[in-house]
């Protein structure tokens, strides 16, 4: 990839979703993932929560 696909100044509405498939739609239409981030709770008994977030940049041309 070239340089210019990491462009941020490129990017002209950026979204946020914790669904999958909601990802996956934004990515086939042209959208661009800049951000998988996790979000983990503890809880008292020990076990553990975590939540992806995934971040999608939808550019201002769509990739080729």
């Amino acid at each position: 990839m070239s340089d210019e696909s990491f462009d941020l100044t490129k990017i002209q509405e950026i979204r946020t979703t914790d669904d999958l498939g909601q990802a996956n739609q934004g990515l086939a239409r042209g959208w661009v993932l800049l951000k998988i981030s996790e979000d983990i709770t503890g809880w008292e008994d020990g076990s553990k929560t975590s939540r992806l977030t995934y971040h999608l940049g939808k550019p201002k041309t769509l990739p080729i």
